[in-house]
């Protein structure tokens, strides 16, 4: 009898393990793997922000980008702010619904999982309305590696977040606000070399050198993020999105990145010079032009920062004049590429050394260009 009571048990136990795993559908092992949101069927305007991905991990970690958003609405005292609570956090599996920590409320919100398969994944968030993603598969290039990189975000006719930052290998980041952030002025932080690589690795997977140099909406008065990755102190790729018209596989892993100082110890840098306020800068040789992007004009102007000064000579081949009232003080760049003199607006004059010549090194010749009716 006791055989018997027990071999039911055992019985019972296998019938319930069976169904469990019936119920679930696997769903644990299937879901494993990176997942960018396609579509919503059906499609609602203006319904929800569409730029984000997750990826499930087999230890239930759960990574959804571009992250979790907070907005501070703009009060008498204070302007618009985004806050940014990260990207990774955890999920589960229960049944056939989906559970995913929000970083923000510290709750879980729950999804039903319609359907998954090797390259579809289906979420029911709320009745009648099916979320669809298609799974990411990366051909990824192990040799697109880059020491820096630099991203800066333009004004807009609202209140987006104006600001630098610049990223490099040996963990140094420098990074400049101007409104609509958390911390305007200009700072410098430390990461370690797995946040970097981690950086590095995500962006890969976007194949970036194959993307085009420029993306740019048919309307105004939108913002322009601008993207320069250097290796070897040589521009290998610059790509401007101006009104999110690059690939979202490339928009939603920029984003967290330019939230990146949200989460760094950031210490005030005391010794801004003055050029270092310039966020609009061309090399003018007569009637002839080189543009450069918002963030190749930070990438220079940190290494000019970093550059000694000197009593050299050298013949001035580029010649850009301001007269910005911001610009309290700086008058007039003059350069050959390598040797850049700078002038004070009672024509007091400082060269430094850029110690190579930043023309030449990133062949920027090629973009020479005749003056436009609006240059």
């Amino acid at each position: 009898m006791r055989r018997l009571k027990g071999l039911l048990i055992i019985i019972m136990i296998f019938l319930f393990v069976s169904c469990e795993k019936k119920k679930t559908n696997n769903y644990e092992n299937r879901i494993i793997g990176e997942w960018i949101f396609e579509q919503e069927n059906p499609k609602r305007e203006n319904h929800f922000y569409t730029d984000f991905s997750y990826s499930f991990d087999k230890n239930e970690n759960c990574e959804s980008k571009p992250g979790f958003f907070e907005i501070k609405e703009r009060t008498e005292k204070e302007e618009r702010k985004v806050i940014f609570y990260g990207t990774k956090t955890k999920y589960k599996i229960e049944d056939d619904s989906l559970y995913i920590l929000n970083l923000i409320s510290k709750k879980w919100y729950a999804c039903k999982i319609v359907g998954v398969n090797t390259k579809k994944l289906k979420l029911n968030f709320e009745s009648n309305a099916i979320l669809e993603f298609s799974k990411i598969e990366y051909n990824q290039n192990e040799n697109e590696n880059f020491d820096k990189i630099i991203i800066s975000k333009s004004p807009c006719f609202g209140s987006c977040g104006i600001n630098n930052v610049e990223i490099n290998k040996d963990g140094n980041v420098n990074y400049s606000g101007s409104a609509y952030n958390l911390k305007n002025g200009f700072f410098k932080s430390k990461i370690d070399t797995n946040l970097f690589n981690e950086i590095e690795q995500s962006l890969k997977k976007t194949n970036y050198l194959k993307l085009e140099d420029q993306y740019s909406a048919d309307w105004t008065d939108d913002q322009e993020v601008s993207v320069t990755f250097v290796k070897d102190n040589k521009i290998i790729k610059s790509i401007t999105d101006y009104g999110r018209q690059s690939p979202k596989i490339f928009r939603i892993n920029i984003e967290p990145v330019t939230f990146l100082y949200q989460k760094l110890k950031l210490v005030e840098n005391k010794n801004v010079e003055e050029f270092q306020n310039i966020n609009f800068y061309r090399f003018v040789k007569g009637n002839q032009i080189i543009d450069l992007t918002r963030s190749e004009v930070f990438y220079l102007f940190n290494l000019l920062s970093n550059s000694k000064s000197t009593n050299k000579t050298f013949k001035s081949v580029y010649s850009t004049t301001y007269d910005n009232d911001l610009l309290h003080d700086l008058r007039r760049i003059e350069t050959d590429g390598r040797y850049f003199k700078i002038y004070s607006k009672n024509e007091n004059a400082i060269t430094l050394d850029l110690g190579f010549n930043f023309i030449k090194k990133n062949e920027l010749l090629k973009r020479l260009k005749i003056k436009g009716k609006y240059d």
